[in-house]
């Protein structure tokens, strides 16, 4: 009997790599929120309609006590931003009622049932926040259209400002309302200023580079005073490209005075109560210039014209996220470190102390009265899952399987590789074919991350979700460079790009890619680059100075004059390099020296570019300017353009094609 049994059992089953196929069936997470008594974590879950072209949204409600989940029988599309109301018996959330409809605030009991429209705003609701009280809700919606009768209805001429090139119309101020849980709303704001509105807030990571502060405020106002004030985030006027003088505001509800809350003029955003209602945190750059890591500065939510404490000072790290303690006196903070993205405690005279989570990277947390933490955070071959620390001094459990099936998979190791540039030490990840045998040589292809203030980690799910794996599992090493500029080493070497946007950044990422050489591992013929964003601009930049296998620019600013003028962030150019585009011939020759398309002629590297036609982030000519630089060349060149105005696409059958085309030229010129 025992001999059978070992006849038919194999030596050796080996699970097959990953395939586009397989990253069809990841289950997205996001904005975890845990309830007030900590019994239970509301998360929103995507998944990918591939028939329909969409992503869709549900609401999952996880026990936290036995990880079993509930979804929510709402069938509504665009949800986002789920709270918990104060006492824990309702949810909010956003949502459109039909397809074509802008999301308003809905409300519900925990199980999904009483749901109910809150808001009507004409133009959409674009983000809220809970009144201490629970009996009232504060949110910002983006003022009506002007009505026009007659012939003044087709007049639609408009006075251009510092706006992108794709503008139609003057953009609309967002201001600030109030809706009571009997769904009677009430204007708190109007006039000139405005409110950030909330596609800045959804899309702000493709724009952070240039739209200050650099990291994602948990939302852009905060009630006080027990519900008597709101604290809000000012800026000047609709622009986006203003938000370089956006201040913090106290806002009296019942009267409407408004008061400056610190001595500041711009660069303010973000706000957060604490539980006790005493201390507000938002966010400031670190050394007040606008390009600095961004810090959490904490103020006595009573004060007036009083700055308050950086207490991320000694951290000297970009918080991507904070949230209150039950304490009061000390704030979780998230944020890159090296190449995981780590989680601390961090008390109000700045000492900190990094919670435990293992190899994992923290993407999304929240806190509840006892102190019970709900994070959401990816591993190096684990896609993302939710997760809960029941104290800051303990270990993480996981609550959801629902990427269980990745674990089937043979996937590659991943590594964090380090290394020296000038007076920078500097690091990196490295993913290694899912075969890898020791003592052979592998190809070798970068991926270069986009949005410079940011930093690539040892993690399943980054920027592009599972597209190193996939890359890895065509037999090729990954190298995922973090070079000057991104937000995992410190206030220094983050401002270090500050006029040296191409040159000093690629130096790094030649520096990392000799220190993979010098591993003994890489087929030296055979080393690809590509990049989207800033990762696009680098590649860019790269081949017009050295010689490479292949290259993919996606998205890539190619020249910095075009980009200045006719972008979205535009004229905030000045704060990443150094000065504006026409202070001086100078300053003129500067962006167009550190322009990739100034060496356009240089490149022989055989190409692959992409972008989205509406894109005004970094617009479709870049890329039309590079494509017939190369094609006139006689370099091997292919241009790919999607009809979408998103920086990258996301919708599954395009972001799936932008895939399959990134890899699929680097098996073809990298064979």
């Amino acid at each position: 009997m025992t001999a059978a049994l070992f006849v038919l059992l194999p030596a050796e089953v080996r699970a097959r790599t990953i395939t586009l196929l397989d990253l069809r069936r990841e289950v997205s997470m996001s904005d975890p929120q845990i309830s007030p008594d900590g019994s239970r974590v509301a998360l929103l879950v995507g998944t990918n309609d591939f028939d329909h072209d969409l992503f869709t949204i549900r609401i999952d409600i996880i026990d936290v006590a036995t990880g079993s989940a509930r979804t929510l029988p709402i069938t509504k599309r665009d949800i986002a931003s789920v709270r918990w109301s104060p006492d824990g018996t309702e949810l909010a959330f956003l949502a459109s009622p039909g397809p074509d409809d802008p999301r308003q605030v809905y409300l519900s009991a925990p199980d999904g049932t009483r749901l109910r429209q809150l808001t009507k705003a004409p133009s959409g609701v674009e983000y809220f926040a809970w009144r201490p009280d629970g009996r009232a809700i504060a949110y910002v919606a983006e003022e009506p259209k002007p009505v026009r009768q007659g012939p003044a209805k087709y007049d639609l001429g408009f006075e251009v400002g510092d706006n992108d090139y794709l503008t139609t119309a003057a953009p609309l101020r967002s201001q600030l309302w109030v809706v009571g849980v009997n769904g009677v709303s009430r204007r708190l704001t109007s006039g000139s200023r405005s409110l950030p509105q909330g596609d800045f807030r959804f899309s702000q990571p493709y724009l952070s580079s240039f739209i200050l502060p650099q990291h994602m405020p948990n939302e852009y106002f905060c009630w006080a005073s027990g519900g008597r004030s709101i604290i809000y985030t000012q800026l000047p006027d609709a622009y986006i490209t203003h938000t370089d003088r956006a201040v913090m505001i106290v806002l009296d509800v019942a009267s409407g005075k408004q008061t400056p809350l610190t001595a500041r003029s711009g660069f303010e955003a973000g706000c957060d109560t604490s539980p006790d209602g005493r201390r507000v945190a938002y966010w400031y750059p670190r050394q007040g210039g606008g390009m600095d890591a961004s810090s959490i500065f904490v103020v006595a939510s009573d004060a007036r014209g009083q700055d308050g404490v950086d207490v991320t000072h000694e951290l000297d790290r970009s918080p991507w996220q904070i949230q209150w303690m039950p304490d009061s006196t000390s704030v979780l903070v998230l944020a890159h470190d090296a190449t995981r993205e780590g989680m601390w405690v961090v008390d109000g005279d700045g000492q900190t102390h990094r919670l435990d989570i293992g190899d994992l990277s923290a993407s999304g947390a929240s806190v509840s009265r006892n102190g019970t933490i709900a994070f959401i955070a990816s591993g190096p071959q684990r896609p993302t899952e939710l997760y809960v620390l029941v104290s800051a001094a303990g270990a993480p459990r996981q609550l959801t399987s629902d990427n269980a099936f990745f674990a089937s998979l043979e996937l590659g190791a991943v590594r964090r590789v380090d290394w020296t540039n000038g007076v920078w030490a500097e690091n990196g990840v490295l993913t290694y074919p899912p075969d890898f045998v020791a003592g052979k040589k592998y190809p070798l292809v970068l991926q270069i991350h986009g949005w410079p203030q940011y930093a690539s980690q040892e993690a399943f799910d980054t920027d592009y979700p599972g597209l190193t794996q996939l890359l890895a599992a065509h037999g090729y090493l990954v190298l995922e460079p973090n070079y000057r500029g991104s937000d995992n080493m410190g206030n220094a070497f983050e401002t270090a790009i500050v006029g040296d946007s191409a040159a000093g950044p690629s130096a790094d990422v030649m520096a990392g890619v000799a220190a993979v050489e010098k591993l003994g591992i890489v087929d030296t013929s055979r080393v690809g680059v590509s990049g989207w964003s800033y990762g696009g601009l680098l590649t860019a930049w790269l081949i017009g100075h050295h010689s490479w296998r292949a290259a993919m620019a996606g998205a890539a600013p190619t020249d910095l004059p075009v980009d200045y003028a006719i972008g979205s962030y535009n004229v905030l150019d000045r704060y990443f390099y150094g000065r504006s585009l026409w202070d001086s011939r100078s300053a003129q020759q500067m962006y167009v020296e550190q322009s990739p398309i100034t060496y356009a002629w240089n490149v022989t590297t055989p190409t692959l570019i992409m972008s989205s036609v509406y894109d005004t982030v970094v617009p479709v000519t870049h890329s039309y300017e590079l494509y017939h630089a190369l094609k006139s060349r006689g370099v091997p060149v292919e241009f790919v353009a999607y009809p979408s105005s998103e920086h990258f696409p996301t919708d599954p059958v395009t972001s799936e094609d932008i895939y399959r085309r990134w890899v699929g030229w680097f098996d073809r010129y990298m064979p």
